[in-house]
């Protein structure tokens, strides 16, 4: 039963066909729960060569290169859920779009 529950929380919205866009839009909270909705409001990982004029040290390009490996992830899935969600109709139009911030 509680993997019922987990289920319906996590199930994709039906796909969006052109109307009630507004409602469509509240249940796309799914990308929430997928943990890539973030890639929608937050910018992009700054590479450290490009904040501070000083040589980065390796830890720190470490965890840029774990960041932003995590963020393209996250960013193409979120564009695929979302592209995923769409009529086919929409599909054609939406699908040229480059990011998910776009879309």
């Amino acid at each position: 039963m509680d993997q019922a529950i987990l289920k319906s929380h996590v199930e994709k919205p039906e796909k969006f066909k052109g109307s009630d866009f507004r409602r469509w839009q509240q249940k796309m909270f799914y990308l929430t729960s997928l943990h890539v909705s973030y890639v929608l409001t937050d910018s992009e990982p700054v590479d450290p060569y490009t904040v501070d004029q000083n040589v980065p040290i390796e830890a720190q390009m470490a965890d840029y290169e774990r960041a932003i490996s995590q963020w393209n992830h996250n960013e193409y899935n979120c564009r695929n859920y979302i592209l995923n969600a769409l009529d086919d109709s929409l599909y054609d139009i939406y699908s040229t779009f480059a990011t998910a911030k776009e879309i």
